[in-house]
């Protein structure tokens, strides 16, 4: 897979991840919000919001019926008692029940309790559920003291010069139950009040006044009214949700569901920013160090230092120890292996290069030295004939003549064979290719070499192809091609070394043509340079020894004629070239 899939695929993991972990944020946050709204409700009016959750709680265990703990302890803090009643009324199970609660219920006693029709001393609150294919009756209760205080206030005190005035009974049991007072008017306006907390209301609206009787202050009191016809003063009794007989029931942290929401989004878009700035920290480690790794590379590729960006312990820092990839980098396994390819290839380009600097400066020194040598030569001889101190006789004019005519060619075969190799280097040396029988032609060229005096005695073989193969090819230059190749092996090896020529039929009217000698042979980095115009110096003993440019000559005479060529050897054991055609 490349990098650009890995990419689109890790960042759609990534998104889907993030998305994944919102959604789950929103639904716990609306989970714990439904279930504090469940609580404030509970509080405000426990038989509205806690029957139903009662119900749900409720299973068989040990032959008995058992409850949420949690919600038989609301049922305690809500200041009730609990039974649980089968289809004939019999209590099955009960909590927190006072000693003036009966144990067993008529069908027609308890729907008279439940309406009101028949005294009862506590409000009844009646829920019924088939459970198991069994029909259940939750009954829950709760003394009304509030109730029971504010009808005993509205009829006992007094409303005097703003003031208001009760009796000491009264008194002392609203601050036993921790309560207070108000005294409104038809308004709702406050006209007076008793230990009225600092949270209470002054002005009580409509809707206020109606939902009073299940409404909380704070989520800490329970409030009941009473109004009077004859003065149309309403009174108003705060009593605080008791936990125990005289403890007040801890307040509640929110003060309304408008509270609980906003706290609820302000607290989710915080965690919502803090996930978003550890995942942009995430991603810009994740994405951004690999990034910034390879462009530092690159830098230090553009300023020549062909190796990756290292750590403090000298180790690549991309890759652990072992040599494997580190997490974050595995991603870019593709750009960091071009990377690594592109260091490694300018790095041996770089030695390539400084290798062949110092060959051509060692090249150009010798071609230089082999220049100076035969124009040295000239000069002396033209010197000395010149010179009116000696009388020279026709035959040593003649012999002078002869050393300064093999220097000024040696000088110009010098010459042409510079000029050629960069005429072949640049394409600017046209081929006239003739369509020529390979066999009879190479035979020719070998026969041809034998003639020149200087290899004469040299020990060389030709071996045909044993059948016709025809090439088309510049007689001239091919020929140039093998002269060079053999005068190479004879001057650089010991007088004696066979040479073998061979011919070989390829596919398709192809050609394989090798030159094989038994002589000394080449070492690794000599085989590496063989063709290279700079690796070797001339020797400077004289013309015979040739310009040092054969070889490179050969290599693009071979291209030009649509070939291969390649060298192995090892040191002792000769040198084997091969041509390839076709």
């Amino acid at each position: 897979m490349d990098v650009r899939k890995r990419l689109i695929l890790q960042f759609i993991f990534q998104l889907v991840f993030v998305g994944a972990v919102l959604i789950g944020l929103m639904v716990a946050m609306i989970y714990y919000l439904a279930d504090q709204m469940t609580e404030m409700e509970m509080r405000r009016e426990f038989a509205k919001a806690g029957l139903p959750k009662l119900v749900e709680s409720m299973e068989w265990k040990d032959g008995n019926i058992q409850f949420d703990e949690k919600l038989l302890d609301e049922v305690k803090q809500s200041g009730g008692w609990l039974q649980t009643l089968d289809e004939e009324g019999g209590v099955i199970t009960s909590y927190f029940t006072p000693g003036d609660v009966p144990d067993r219920y008529n069908p027609g006693e308890l729907v008279d309790y439940w309406r009101g029709k028949k005294p009862f001393p506590y409000s009844l609150y009646i829920w019924i559920q088939v459970k198991g294919g069994t029909t259940y009756t939750l009954l829950y209760g709760v003394k009304p003291e509030g109730g029971q205080l504010v009808q005993s206030l509205s009829e006992q005190a007094v409303l005097s010069d703003g003031k208001i005035l009760i009796p000491d009974d009264l008194e002392q049991k609203l601050k036993a139950k921790q309560g207070w007072v108000q005294v409104l008017d038809e308004q709702g306006d406050e006209l007076a009040s008793l230990y009225k907390p600092s949270e209470a209301l002054t002005h009580y609206t409509l809707k206020d006044l109606i939902f009073g009787s299940f409404s909380t202050l704070s989520d800490s009191y329970q409030l009941w009214t009473k109004h009077e016809e004859r003065t149309g003063l309403t009174w108003l009794v705060g009593l605080p949700v008791f936990a125990e007989e005289g403890t007040a029931r801890p307040p509640f942290l929110f003060g309304s569901e408008g509270q609980l929401l906003l706290a609820g989004f302000i607290v989710l878009l915080i965690v919502v920013l803090l996930l978003f700035g550890v995942l942009s920290i995430w991603y810009g480690h994740r994405f951004g160090t690999p990034i910034l790794h390879m462009i530092r590379w690159l830098q230090r590729l553009g300023k020549g230092a062909y190796e990756e960006p290292q750590d403090r312990k000298g180790l690549p820092r991309s890759r652990k120890p072992s040599g494997k990839l580190k997490r974050r980098y595995r991603l870019y396994t593709d750009v960091l292996q071009v990377l690594a390819g592109l260091t490694e290839t300018l790095k041996r380009n770089d030695e390539i290069r400084t290798k062949l600097e110092k060959s051509r400066e060692e090249w150009i020194a010798g071609v230089s030295h082999d220049l100076k040598t035969p124009l040295s030569s000239i000069k002396g001889y033209a010197h000395m004939l010149e010179s009116d101190q000696y009388d020279w006789s026709v035959a040593e004019v003649r012999e002078f003549a002869g050393v300064i005519k093999d220097k000024a060619d040696y000088m110009d075969g010098l010459i042409a064979d510079l000029s050629m190799t960069y005429r072949l280097k640049n394409g600017a040396m046209p081929l006239k290719m003739e369509r020529t029988e390979m066999n009879e032609f190479i035979r020719g060229t070998v026969a041809s070499f034998h003639n020149d005096p200087g290899f004469m005695q040299a020990n060389i073989y030709f071996r045909g192809a044993g059948k016709p193969i025809y090439y088309s090819v510049d007689v001239h230059w091919f020929r140039r091609i093998l002269d060079n190749l053999l005068a190479n092996a004879l001057i650089h090896n010991p007088a004696g070394t066979e040479i073998e020529v061979s011919l070989d039929a390829g596919a398709k009217n192809g050609f394989m043509l090798t030159v094989r000698d038994n002589g000394e042979g080449l070492d690794e980095e000599g085989l590496l340079n063989l063709f290279e115009r700079y690796y070797r110096g001339t020797n400077t003993e004289g013309a015979g020894s040739g310009t040092g440019l054969g070889l490179a000559i050969a290599k693009h005479l071979v291209h030009e004629h649509g070939g291969t060529i390649e060298a192995e050897s090892k040191p002792g054991h000769g040198v084997t070239i091969r041509m390839r055609f076709g």
